[in-house]
């Protein structure tokens, strides 16, 4: 008997274990995820609160998160979310800032008495034209209504968007029941590309005279000693800075949950992190280097009100983005990582911003060789795969364990891809003049194979010889506007 009083005493004790570490770690991040994830899907994406529940939050997803409850209150536009009562967390949406997540409510109203004033952005909508008759359209359409189907009985694909630019123009869009051109749509780390683009812009303003100039981040300068004060642009561009973050989202306790949805101060606790190898040395995927960009461009502002209006007054106003909105920290900085959403189009135009080397409308709005220099591989990279803020390789197919392969339709070599969580993507391909938008909620990485994808629309088109970079986007045409 003596046994199975231990025994029972174990259970007993393990029980109190599991229930400690889900209410002391657990919890807060389950519902701050809750909170943050549907405020966005509601407010800024315009989804219906059980579509926003049941899929952003729930589908192929932790079962631990049916354990956190949900409150939507539509009038103040705020998402509390909270386990069995306790750890609550609170996010509200502000117009052109998006959801921002805390865990209190007086500094919820102080948040929402902050949403900046921003100049109306004059419209630049995509040309459309037809699939060009060389192309076999039965082959194409084929493509997109396969990757807009579910590979099996179980819904786990879950493509909400797809876009495909040809010279700049729409040639075929396509679109999950629900969600239309208008509906703004997460791009997860999709936004590293676009601050990649900021920094870029601020180059090409003056305002940083060279990406190997030591980034501008007051408490690595504030000691002559700190070894983080040599740390530049172009270590943090190119995911080599040294520093110390852990990167795993399975991982409750991994600094990007923590950074995402526990920590008040995104930017600070990802400037706070301490080195751990030699500036340039070590390549490591790490999402805190671009909200660490994002503090160095609130530095460079001079004052917060300049800063907020920075994304729309270098990048989305000159590109026509109405749509385009980055989400804040508590401490308004922007989320630079992975809150940003907008229209499948507005995605599509950052691609062939790129694609154009930089011009729009012919005018030069990045400086001279930003793109050449986005797309080389950075040293320290294993084996080429990602340049600046921008990857070069596509994973291998889901069922391939990530490896690249040989197999089916290859990409071409001069493609490089803004890569996000669940499935976002955005594919350009200057030597078929192509930019391939898919966006999605993509949890089940073998529902959906990117690379065959991409591969299979680029073996339809022929290489072009045309020059991209005096292409002019939005520019009067006899082609349909995509309105």
């Amino acid at each position: 008997m003596t046994w199975i009083k231990a025994t029972f005493i174990s259970l007993i004790l393990l029980g109190i274990l599991i229930i400690s570490a889900f209410f002391i770690w657990l919890a807060p991040v389950g519902a701050g995820y809750t909170a943050k994830i549907m405020c966005s899907a509601i407010f800024v994406n315009g989804l219906p609160s059980d579509r926003a529940r049941d899929e952003d939050i729930l589908a192929d997803n932790s079962p631990l998160l049916s354990l956190i409850t949900a409150n939507v209150d539509l009038r103040h536009q705020t998402v509390s979310a909270h386990a069995f009562g306790f750890r609550k967390r609170i996010a509200v949406y502000r117009p052109n800032l998006g959801c921002t997540l805390s865990d209190d409510a007086s500094r919820v109203e102080q948040l929402r008495s902050i949403s900046p004033l921003v100049r109306p952005i004059p419209a630049q909508p995509l040309l459309t034209a037809s699939v060009p008759g060389t192309i076999n359209r039965r082959a194409f359409n084929n493509i997109l209504s396969d990757a807009m189907d579910e590979p099996g009985p179980h819904v786990s694909r879950r493509s909400r968007a797809i876009v495909v630019l040809h010279q700049g123009k729409i040639i075929a869009e396509r679109y999950a029941p629900g969600i239309n051109a208008t509906t703004p749509l997460p791009g997860w780390s999709m936004a590293k590309s676009v601050f990649n683009a900021l920094i870029g812009r601020l180059q090409n303003e003056g305002v940083i005279p060279d990406v190997n100039t030591p980034v501008l981040i007051n408490e690595w300068q504030a000691q002559v000693s700190d070894p983080r004060a040599v740390i530049t642009y172009d270590d943090l561009l190119r995911m080599s800075s040294g520093l110390a973050f852990d990167e795993s989202y399975w991982n409750p306790l991994s600094d990007v949950v923590q950074m995402l949805f526990i920590e008040p101060a995104s930017a600070g606790f990802a400037v706070s992190q301490p080195l751990e190898h030699p500036p340039g040395t070590f390549f490591a995927y790490n999402s805190g280097t671009t909200n660490i960009l994002s503090a160095a461009i609130r530095n460079l502002s001079g004052s917060m009100r300049r800063y907020r209006h920075v994304p729309f007054d270098l990048l989305f106003r000159p590109l026509g983005m109405r749509s385009a909105v980055i989400e804040t920290d508590q401490d308004g900085y922007f989320i630079g990582s992975s809150f940003m959403h907008a229209t499948a189009r507005d995605w599509a135009k950052i691609g062939q911003f790129f694609l154009q080397d930089g011009v729009w409308n012919g005018e030069r709005l990045l400086p001279e060789g930003w793109v050449d220099y986005s797309v080389t591989p950075a040293p320290a990279a294993p084996n080429g795969t990602y340049g600046a803020h921008w990857w070069l390789e596509l994973p291998g197919s889901p069922d391939n364990d990530g490896i690249p392969h040989e197999d089916g339709p290859s990409v071409p070599g001069d493609a490089f891809f803004a890569l996000g969580h669940d499935g976002q993507s955005i594919s350009v391909i200057p030597s078929k003049d192509l930019v391939i938008v898919r966006l999605g909620l993509t949890r089940d990485r073998s529902a959906f194979d990117l690379r065959h994808f991409v591969g299979s629309i680029a073996t339809l088109f022929p290489d072009t010889v045309a020059d991209n970079s005096e292409t002019t986007v939005g520019a009067q045409s006899t082609d349909q506007v995509a309105k």
